[in-house]
């Protein structure tokens, strides 16, 4: 797990500058904020926590609207002066940190946006790639160079390592780090967001049929979710949290481990296998169907995975995030309709 590649370098010929960085982040900000207060939101982001302390610490606002604006189209660069004032309090990790609070759909993104210029990142790898590009530009401009970035400068780590050569009982979950034989791993966790990414549609429409049968409705769209009883209201939140949660551990262990999507795989068989007879029972209605395969989820073990045995790496959030996995797999295509 110690091993680690070179930088990567990007596409010969394409370089990317402040104002592409700032731009695709913030059309992938999920708060309202203008281009020039954007701007020093991202300064304010990689300025460590001491800098912080001082108002005066990021110089971004001390400028005016229109140059700030011109900061963020490309039509001036960030002067060498404010640069210099920046430079020695980055803080890439904290930055790192605030791109993680981005969406699951805005990273994967950014992640396509990175790839326009030659930077071939997994969406777990985002945020420190994005902190290594814009503490690289303002170290540039703090010499008087140009803002262009071209290779990422940071130690990658490896992929390659097999989790079946891990002794299990070696790894374990501590809050969002995995601890492999004496190294840790940061566990991504993918934040719910307010609004629902393309990539939880099937599994949320599932839900939505169960609600409209249990309440007696002809239909139930994302506009109904502020009007449902609070039991189901909590019920909703519990399934997200439980969805972007799975998701979270599937996308990590994928990105660290050669082996991670098969073993991540063969948990989800392994889960179908220990709900499907509960979920082919005949119930009063589908939210019935829901809540017992969840029950049930919690009380499986599943053992055809080495994940499973990873200690407080699957839990009972994680297990029935599983569940809606499988919906968006297809495994699983309705709670209500499930002979059709």
């Amino acid at each position: 797990m110690s091993a680690y590649i070179d930088a990567y370098i990007g596409k010969e010929g394409i370089n990317l500058k402040f104002c592409d960085l700032v731009q695709f982040m913030h059309h992938n900000y999920e708060e309202k904020a203008n281009a020039g207060e954007f701007v020093a939101i991202l300064i304010d982001a990689i300025l460590d926590d001491v800098a912080l302390e001082n108002d005066s610490s990021n110089p971004i606002y001390g400028l005016g609207k229109s140059t700030r604006e011109a900061y963020y189209s490309g039509r001036l660069l960030i002067s060498q002066k404010k640069a210099a004032t920046i430079a020695p309090r980055i803080d890439e990790a904290k930055f790192a940190d605030f791109v993680d609070t981005y969406s699951f759909d805005a990273l994967n993104h950014m992640k396509d946006k990175l790839a326009e210029f030659g930077f071939d990142v997994e969406p777990s790898e985002v945020g420190r790639a994005c902190a290594n590009i814009l503490a690289q530009i303002i170290r540039r401009r703090a010499e008087g160079l140009s803002d262009d970035v071209t290779a990422l400068n940071y130690q990658r780590m490896e992929t390659g390592k097999k989790l079946k050569n891990i002794a299990p009982a070696t790894i374990e979950r501590r809050g969002d780090k995995l601890h492999i034989s004496g190294e840790v791993i940061t566990i991504h966790q993918a934040l719910v967001p307010d609004d629902v990414g393309k990539h939880e549609m099937d599994y949320i429409h599932a839900l939505y049929e169960t609600y409209a049968q249990k309440l007696n409705r002809d239909t139930f769209t994302a506009d109904d979710i502020q009007s449902l009883p609070r039991r189901y209201a909590d019920n909703y939140k519990e399934q997200r949290m439980a969805f972007y949660s799975a998701v979270s551990i599937e996308r990590s262990i994928r990105d660290v481990f050669d082996d991670g999507e098969d073993e991540f795989g063969r948990l989800k068989d392994d889960a179908w296998h220990g709900i499907n007879t509960t979920y082919w029972k005949d119930y009063e209605d589908g939210y019935a169907r829901l809540n017992a395969v969840l029950e049930k989820i919690t009380s499986t073990t599943l053992d055809s995975s080495v994940l499973s045995q990873m200690r407080n790496l699957i839990g009972n959030l994680e297990k029935k995030g599983i569940c809606h996995i499988l919906v968006n797999d297809g495994v699983i295509e309705s709670w209500v309709n499930v002979d059709e």
